[in-house]
């Protein structure tokens, strides 16, 4: 049995470390995990109540990552730079942020003119305004779900160049060392 353990890295010609991947994947995470609080807010201001609010953020967010994840693992052995397809990914969450604000607002706006005098009952109306919620939020979650697959896969060709440079044993035992580094770095 070989003991001898390799060092997975990108690719040379891309002249950096493997430390500015895992800093990509915590600021990713940790700005997604921002995003799923920040819709809360918007959110409230349109459905009317926190928890309504809450529990639809979660839901699209979970279902969106959920969506951007298969889509991506369905899509991306067609794609030939998946670290170029996780950075659109990302520049595309990133002008879906810069817009979002004046989006809402009209949006909102143009919802509440639109039932102010209508005759829709109240349950066409909620039925808009959570068509809307959905709307405003799932096609982001969605991208923020492809980022993850993407940038391991860019990364690690989806474990396969780990897994032949340390074999199955050698690729579980460094994912168990990365989980306890994890643990060791909270104290």
């Amino acid at each position: 049995m070989n003991t001898t353990r390799a060092r997975p890295t990108p690719s040379p010609s891309r002249g950096r470390g493997l430390g500015i991947y895992f800093v990509l994947f915590t600021v990713s995470g940790g700005v997604g995990l921002i995003y799923e609080s920040i819709w809360s807010h918007y959110l409230k201001l349109l459905l009317g109540h926190a928890a309504y609010a809450q529990t639809l953020v979660l839901v699209l967010f979970m279902g969106g990552m959920t969506i951007g994840s298969w889509v991506a693992g369905k899509r991306s052995h067609r794609w030939r730079n998946l670290l170029g397809a996780y950075a659109v990914a990302e520049a595309v969450i990133a002008v879906f942020a810069l817009l979002f604000h004046p989006v809402f607002v009209a949006a909102a706006a143009a919802f509440h003119a639109a039932v102010h005098d209508s005759a829709l009952g109240p349950q066409a109306v909620d039925l808009l305004r959570w068509t809307l919620a959905t709307v405003l939020i799932l096609p982001q979650a969605c991208l923020l779900g492809m980022t993850f697959p993407l940038l391991s896969a860019g990364l690690l060709a989806s474990g396969i160049g780990l897994m032949a440079a340390v074999g199955l044993p050698g690729t579980i035992e460094l994912a168990g060392a990365a989980n306890r580094a994890l643990v060791a770095s909270l104290g």
